[in-house]
């Protein structure tokens, strides 16, 4: 089973389009800092939308864990900021770090496999 959080898709994204024509990052949105991003997700819940359309929510709790839930699959691992990154470990894909920007209350999040950008609305 592969982590929803290194395959999650997106909702339709503002600013230019990135790789293979898919949703970019906000145009002039920059990296924040690590401080930034934990801040900003940690004991918070967000959905997403794939660009398949699969939806799921990802839970990021204050003491590093994660749990990701879809309709067909729940994953879980711990997470961790760094600059302009959030990165994951799961016991089924090991470790990645992702591109994240934050604009207006809302966290993009760059997927490394295909370069697609998704967005996490808070819920």
């Amino acid at each position: 089973m592969r982590s929803f959080t290194h395959a999650a898709g997106a909702l339709i994204v503002c600013g230019a389009a990135g790789a293979q024509g898919l949703p970019a990052f906000p145009a002039g949105a920059t990296a924040p800092a690590a401080q930034d991003i934990k801040a900003f997700v940690s004991d918070k819940t967000f959905v997403a939308t794939r660009s398949d359309g699969s939806s799921g929510k990802f839970n990021y709790r204050g003491d590093g864990k994660f749990d990701v839930i879809y309709p067909r699959a729940k994953e879980y691992g711990t997470w961790r900021a760094e600059e302009g990154k959030l990165c994951v470990e799961d016991p089924v894909n090991g470790a990645a770090c992702n591109e994240v920007r934050i604009v207006e209350g809302i966290f993009y999040y760059r997927r490394n496999r295909n370069g697609e950008v998704i967005t996490f609305q808070p819920q």
